[in-house]
């Protein structure tokens, strides 16, 4: 059902999923994670994809013949991914669940306005009547510049067992996302590093190829139950393994900590190391959760658009992805405003005029983001 401040898409149909990946993006005008099903990689129908305001990278390509070059705004490694199946006490081990397994029978992903939260709710059933619900909720912090977490909730229902759940830092991506760029080049990061430490958190550093932005990401894991993990790592991701006990009553919740840190902020550092150490520190999900509400809160009683009926409602969406590409964290950074903000490839992440749509929006609630966005001019 939508409301006035949440936006829900009550089933799942693979021809509309990146429009709603899109949709339900989440970021604070630093860097934004689109909207995508932690359970799949990129595909025909999946594509996640974390950009970061400013982080653009170029790359020569072969078209017809002749070498061209081509500057986009980098997908940067995908920290939400996390894999999980059933072993139930009673039958064999079942297959990794996504969305577009035959086994789903319910699906709901819930865009909250007003909190800055994504909520994916699943429910899956097998031949036999065992069932799993998942809920995922996902946030990127509005008052942390640098964080965003995941907290995924098992619930099992006419069965118990162990369910086995991975958790998978993925720095093998590339700028795939745009059906008409696919003959470009856009394998923009190399020189990957990837490891787990002994305090478990995981780990991946790169940069991109001609640009040389380092960048540094970092990854906390951790499970309730606690139990014990099994760690695999390559050059390009990590991933944690977890098996835990589930019966009904007794769910079982992974939550996912993340810092994301490059050599374009400012003071500067070690991007790894900035991340591994601000993602020790990071508060649990439910504190996170609170400061990011009280942040997002505040934004509103600053820059909420108050239309009545279903104009307001539309409108209202297009404020909180404005405020999600220019926040006040985007006052702090020397960056335009992309033609489709921080939310995807279209355009190529590029700038062109699009500040003329968003100052005057921006001069009466957000003036000191107003006097930050350089001016920007392109052709059409």
């Amino acid at each position: 059902m939508n409301t006035a401040w949440t936006w829900t898409f009550d089933r799942y149909d693979p021809k509309t999923e990146r429009v709603v990946e899109a949709l339900c993006t989440l970021g604070n005008g630093r860097f934004a994670t689109r909207g995508a099903a932690p359970e799949s990689p990129a595909d025909a129908v999946h594509y996640p994809g974390t950009y970061m305001a400013g982080c653009y990278n170029w790359l020569p390509s072969q078209v017809a013949g002749k070498q061209v070059g081509n500057e986009d705004m980098v997908n940067l490694p995908d920290w939400t991914r996390v894999r999980y199946r059933c072993l139930p006490e009673d039958g064999p081990a079942g297959e990794w669940l996504t969305p577009d397994d035959p086994s789903l029978r319910h699906h709901r992903a819930v865009l909250d306005l007003h909190a800055g939260t994504l909520s994916r709710r699943m429910l899956f059933q097998d031949g036999h009547g065992r069932r799993l619900g998942v809920t995922h909720t996902r946030l990127v912090h509005m008052a942390d510049p640098y964080l965003a977490a995941q907290q995924s909730t098992f619930r099992a229902s006419g069965w118990r067992g162990t369910i086995e759940i991975q958790s998978v830092l993925d720095g093998d991506v590339t700028n795939a996302g745009v059906a008409r760029y696919r003959a470009l080049n856009g394998r923009h990061l190399t020189g990957h590093r990837a490891g787990v430490g002994a305090d478990g958190i995981a780990w991946l550093s790169c940069e991109t190829t001609s640009l040389r932005t380092r960048i540094g990401i970092a990854v906390r894991t951790s499970s309730r139950p606690l139990a014990a993990v099994t760690l695999s790592c390559t050059e390009e991701a990590t991933a944690q393994t977890f098996r835990l006990p589930i019966s009904r009553g007794h769910p079982v919740v992974v939550l996912k900590a993340a810092a994301l840190y490059s050599s374009l902020d400012r003071p500067a550092g070690d991007p790894l190391t900035s991340a591994v150490e601000h993602v020790t520190h990071a508060p649990d999900f439910a504190t996170a959760l609170a400061g990011h509400q009280a942040a997002w809160e505040d934004l509103w009683s600053r820059g909420e658009v108050k239309v009545p009926g279903e104009a307001g409602r539309i409108l209202r969406l297009h404020a909180f992805h404005v405020l999600q590409t220019l926040s006040p964290h985007t006052a702090e950074l020397d960056v335009g405003v992309p033609a489709r903000g921080l939310h995807g490839e279209a355009y190529r992440g590029h700038v062109f005029w699009d500040e003329l749509f968003v100052t005057p929006y921006l001069t009466l609630h957000l003036p000191e983001v107003a006097r930050a966005v350089p001016p920007r001019g392109g052709a059409g």
